[in-house]
């Protein structure tokens, strides 16, 4: 397996994941109120929204909260995107990161990447920021599924 398919295969596992919280979560669930932004809905926006954003052509061109018409920190939880629209956007965002990262190829994935943070980093660096960001707000909301005594999606 070449590292951009590994890199991949990685990203799909997390999706895996995230899906299978939303799967768990109820309606009441979804949105129910926390401290801070510990709420199932926008931490599960905010995944696939940075995703978006980070596989996205122009970084500064990206459009936040224009799917949704929602800012996923700020808006009320009732205007937040259901499940099913969150479901959606996952399978959207998966394709277009799968392409991303199919598109740079194992060669690509090691070449500078002036885009991201403007440090020299590699694409290799962004994809697995990106993947980071996504596993370790995947763990928050898993913390609040125990708070909740909710059972957690299984470890990939």
């Amino acid at each position: 397996m070449n590292l951009d398919e590994r890199i991949a295969f990685q990203f799909a596992e997390a999706w895996s994941m995230l899906r299978d919280v939303i799967a768990s979560c109820d309606d009441e669930g979804w949105r129910a109120p926390t401290d801070g932004f510990r709420n199932i809905a926008r931490l599960a926006y905010h995944v696939v929204e940075t995703v978006d954003d980070y596989v996205h052509e122009d970084l500064d061109a990206f459009p936040w909260a224009e799917r949704f018409g929602v800012d996923w920190e700020t808006d009320n939880l009732a205007a937040l995107p259901t499940p099913e629209e969150i479901d959606t956007y996952i399978a959207e965002v998966e394709a277009k990161a799968a392409a991303w990262i199919a598109d740079l190829g194992q060669d690509g994935l090691l070449e500078p990447d002036a885009v991201f943070h403007k440090e020299g980093m590699s694409h290799l660096d962004r994809a697995l920021y990106v993947l980071r960001h996504t596993q370790h707000h995947i763990g928050e909301i898993a913390s609040v599924f125990r708070l909740r005594a909710i059972p957690r999606p299984a470890w990939r």
